[in-house]
């Protein structure tokens, strides 16, 4: 599907998935990281820290006390609306505009198996419903580029930083095509895997009360409000909360690498060129790395510090995320805000089954109810069924 790009007008669009950050290699990928990385630097990752606690708030307004909601639906416009704020700015609009529907269509369209089990344009399926999509969003984006570029400021966004780029040594600026392919990978990084990350995140701390305590004394001890940049590195058990979760519920379950050149892997040779998969969970999983590993144990994060080998959520080396600073600020703002002004509650006895080809996310949906924070927190542990068993130890 990837592969044959170029033989149509129709999958054009796939060029611009390729010339992203995951889609180049080699002198093409550090000189595009080099002049990506201004743009997710500390202090400018710092800075998006009062609009993302004003989306999040407005977002946890309209929950309801005492009724259901789907969390994973919840934290998927949650991180919607920051992406698009943080990366477009006020293009788009206070609701996550267009171009953040299309992008999220695209997404769920690119992760769902009906669209690669049956990649024709035929009227009816989902590939041929992707491809429509796709021809909206470079569309979209092709218009808020033209639009950034004819401005010619910098409007504190990622978009208005990547358009203004220089490369150091010849001076080229980015492309139309490579501005599409990192917007792409960057709204979608940023958003669908920092949403999974929450939704797995809120989950496990539901099904685990006296952890969940703990870390709500934490945070009153610390908080008064909102988290400030300086105040969130004084919650140690948030991190340790975060790392465990995408430890054992990693939201990218696996990676790819292509061999540069011929190698031995386990007693087999591998020809340059040859694609390899491997699987974060499995990874994350391994007993003698991670002693009972199907156990939510924050506490083993106060002693233990694994290399990028045996723990990588967000990728290890030369291909680490880029956002990696910007998600886990994020995450740590949202859980924080959450957990000082709400109790959820896991609805009982549904199932919660592990979906997804690219990112894991929780096939139906995230049903808990919404209480005033009380502290509350043995109601709705237990009664969870699904394939998330298999994956975690839980309550009966």
């Amino acid at each position: 599907m990837y592969r044959k790009h170029d033989e149509s007008k129709r999958t054009e669009p796939f060029k611009h998935f390729g010339v992203g950050l995951f889609g180049v290699n080699s002198h093409t990928h550090r000189q595009h990281r080099q002049l990506l990385m201004p743009a997710f630097h500390k202090q400018r990752i710092n800075a998006y820290r009062d609009e993302m606690v004003a989306i999040i708030q407005s977002v946890l307004n309209e929950l309801q006390i005492n009724q259901p909601a789907d969390i994973a639906k919840v934290m998927r416009i949650l991180t919607m609306r920051v992406a698009t704020k943080t990366l477009f700015g006020s293009d788009v609009g206070e609701e996550g505009g267009s171009s953040g529907r299309l992008l999220e269509s695209v997404g769920g369209l690119l992760s769902n198996s009906k669209t690669s089990l049956l990649p024709f344009d035929i009227p009816g399926l989902h590939y041929h419903q992707m491809l429509n999509q796709m021809a909206l969003v470079d569309e979209e984006m092709l218009r808020i580029i033209r639009q950034k570029r004819a401005r010619g400021t910098d409007d504190g966004d990622v978009l208005s930083m990547l358009i203004q780029a220089r490369d150091a040594e010849t001076g080229l600026a980015l492309t139309e095509d490579e501005l599409l392919g990192h917007v792409s990978v960057i709204f979608s990084a940023g958003h669908d895997t920092s949403a999974n990350a929450l939704t797995w995140t809120l989950f496990l701390l539901s099904q685990h009360p006296e952890i969940t305590a703990n870390l709500l004394d934490e945070l009153e001890s610390v908080l008064q409000g909102p988290p400030t940049v300086e105040q969130l590195q004084q919650l140690p058990l948030l991190e340790r909360v975060i790392k465990e979760s995408m430890r054992i519920l990693p939201p990218v379950p696996w990676n790819a690498r292509v061999t540069s050149e011929p190698t031995t892997l386990s007693g087999y040779d591998l020809p340059e060129g040859t694609e390899v998969f491997v699987s974060i969970y499995q990874t994350h999983h391994i007993s003698e790395v991670y002693p009972n590993p199907e156990k939510f144990d924050p506490k083993r994060w106060e002693s233990f510090e694994p290399n990028m080998f045996e723990y990588n959520p967000f990728s290890a080396g030369s291909r680490i995320c880029i956002g990696a600073g910007f998600a886990m600020m994020e995450i740590k703002i949202v859980l924080a805000m959450v957990l000082m002004q709400y109790r959820l509650q896991f609805l009982p006895n549904l199932a919660v089954e592990r979906n997804g080809i690219i990112v894991m996310s929780p096939k139906y949906g995230m049903p808990m109810s919404v209480h005033k924070q009380d502290r509350q927190f043995s109601l709705g542990v237990g009664g969870v069924w699904g394939n998330v068993r298999e994956m975690v130890q839980l309550p009966q």
